[in-house]
């Protein structure tokens, strides 16, 4: 099947004028998708694109958030007491029934953000693969994590956000930030 005139658009049209950088970067990107790598997990535009952008978006993030350096541990249980560590033990993450979890379901590639000005905790950020969360192949529930997700934020008060574009793979992967409803306001 090819494509004719009554497709719908791709979405954005080339810039006009477009500038050297931005045909370099077409013809690049034109070049990758026509090579045949011998790894072929690599054959993804987004893979690649992520590996080299990947440092950029993440600092965009933290900028974006008034974010400063990620915690040495992340535990979400600090964002929602305000602890100054993280007081779970490595062997028990969960040795406190009736506190806060040292960790959100489905958590995955997780940082703990400290504030810019205070060191305080601020955002908790993790990188989700979504056939992870929704596991609708599997005969054992739950088959969809993402109720779990919203229901534990609902319980200890916090926000949550979706980003569509995470820095840790970019085109594999979903960022779900927990915040407290405060911060943003």
């Amino acid at each position: 099947m090819t494509p004719d005139g009554d497709w719908p658009t791709p979405g954005p049209n080339e810039p006009v004028p477009a500038w050297p950088e931005y045909k370099q970067l077409r013809d690049a990107v034109k070049d990758y998708l026509d090579h045949q790598p011998d790894d072929p997990a690599w054959n993804d535009i987004w893979r690649a694109l992520g590996a080299i952008m990947g440092e950029y978006q993440r600092d965009a993030f933290a900028q974006a958030f008034d974010l400063g350096e990620p915690a040495e541990q992340a535990c979400i249980r600090r964002l929602i007491t305000g602890d100054d560590e993280c007081p779970h033990s490595p062997l028990e993450a969960d040795s406190d029934p009736t506190g806060p979890p040292h960790s959100p379901p489905a958590d995955d590639h997780s940082t703990l953000w400290l504030d810019d000005e205070s060191g305080e905790p601020a955002v908790y950020s993790m990188h989700l693969y979504p056939g992870n969360v929704e596991r609708l192949d599997s005969q054992e529930p739950p088959h969809n994590l993402w109720f779990d997700i919203f229901e534990f934020a609902a319980e200890w008060g916090l926000e949550v956000s979706i980003l569509p574009k995470s820095w840790y793979n970019l085109g594999s992967t979903v960022q779900v930030i927990f915040y407290p409803p405060e911060r943003y306001r």
